[in-house]
């Protein structure tokens, strides 16, 4: 058998591949940073305070993409749209339900659409700049999108862009091959699709997307600016128009984020910016994580896990009060399940064996126990259950 886990998307981290189990809800156990990633206030209070690093270790040896079309890990999406991309909408900044509150970033609303949702219009706020000080142009976000058509350089990325513009289809894909190719002709049948006039960024979409302000919350729509586009070189040095930018990245090794220091704040009602530096050390061994996290020693007071917390030392970390201001175990919104090659056990009979031999207790327990998961009962994980109808699983299953 082979296990796999569905992608974990959004702000929520996922369980790393040591922690899979059989089917249940994954739960992620986090060690986070205190005071937002700033420092404390000068009483002590806790209140987030400017100043400081707040430092994010991992076992992974590099970010999978920093380039924002190429980006589509739920990590990788928080990280660089909190710290150097900007998008047309955001999700809140927020804890729980009110984080999924859509609101305007570099828009001055969430979008406005004419006709029910086929066409879809935005207008940026005053104070966009980029990292070097230039003014970041409706032209800049038209740009960015359109390198999502450029399906042989920029890959991996969300293709909401080519599935939802009024652009022409063709024998593989679009007719609009993407800025890097395209010709005047095919260069027209995208500018149709998406114009500019002024500060105000108009797409026209080949069917109805109600949520196509939620779409562009994606860093697939997010602005790159055209004299700076390195093509696929552009995924080692993006150019930022957040509050940080990438002093350095060395793959295995670390990436280094600083304040932007052309950033306005006035211009952007989401990020708050407290620390002055941001530092992600790669390729770091869990068991050395955890024991950093635990015992908080200078700088690692404001230390980040963007792993899972081994499951021998889940007990400490939530049975010990010092921890309860820096732990977070939350349930994400997808099912970690067991999937049987039905190729090479072809016999449903057996299959169906296989899966009420399946001791799921005892998979959750060597993954952490209570604290990894609840379990589900099919594909679906529980907390989406008002979107569908309930499983029944079968007889004999404990």
């Amino acid at each position: 058998m082979s296990q796999q886990s569905v992608a974990a998307k959004g702000r929520k981290m996922k369980l790393n591949s040591r922690t899979k189990f059989g089917v249940v809800v994954a739960a992620s156990a986090l060690l986070l940073s205190a005071c937002g990633g700033g420092g404390t206030s000068a009483d002590g209070s806790g209140t987030p305070a400017k100043g400081g690093t707040i430092t994010y270790l991992t076992i992974a040896e590099q970010f999978n993409h920093v380039d924002p079309q190429r980006n589509y890990t739920g990590q990788d999406l928080a990280f660089f749209g909190s710290y150097v991309n900007r998008t047309l909408t955001s999700y809140a900044h927020a804890e729980g339900p009110a984080g999924a509150e859509l609101v305007a970033d570099m828009a001055t609303d969430t979008g406005t659409t004419p006709d029910g949702g086929k066409t879809w219009s935005f207008t940026l706020r005053d104070g966009l700049t980029w990292e070097d000080g230039s003014e970041v142009t409706c032209q800049d976000v038209a740009y960015g999108v359109s390198r999502v058509f450029a399906t042989d350089i920029i890959v991996d990325g969300p293709t909401y862009a080519i599935s939802y513009l009024d652009i022409p289809a063709g024998d593989e894909g679009s007719q609009y091959p993407g800025p890097y190719k395209a010709t005047a002709e095919q260069q027209a049948l995208y500018d149709n699709a998406v114009s500019c006039a002024d500060k105000t960024i108009t797409f026209k979409l080949n069917k109805v997307v109600a949520d196509f302000n939620y779409t562009v919350t994606l860093l697939a729509f997010a602005p790159v600016p055209k004299a700076k586009d390195t093509g696929e070189k552009y995924d080692d040095a993006v150019v930022s128009n957040g509050p940080y930018k990438i002093e350095s990245y060395v793959k295995a090794q670390s990436m280094t984020l600083v304040r932007n220091e052309n950033w306005n704040p006035d211009s952007d009602p989401i990020r708050k910016a407290y620390p002055d530096k941001v530092v992600v050390n790669f390729a770091q061994d869990q068991a050395v994580i955890d024991s950093r996290l635990i015992a908080s020693a200078g700088d690692d007071a404001f230390a980040v896990s963007m792993d899972g917390i081994q499951p021998e030392n889940l007990p400490t970390v939530f049975g010990d009060d010092q921890f309860k201001d820096r732990r977070v175990n939350e349930t994400d919104p997808y099912a970690i399940y067991t999937a049987i090659n039905v190729k090479k056990v072809n016999c449903l009979p057996v299959r169906q064996a296989l899966f009420l031999a399946l001791d799921r207790e005892a998979l959750r327990a060597v993954a952490g126990g209570e604290y990894v998961g609840d379990f589900a009962d099919g594909f679906i994980s529980p907390t989406l259950a008002l979107d569908y109808a309930p499983n029944t699983l079968p007889d004999g299953v404990q």
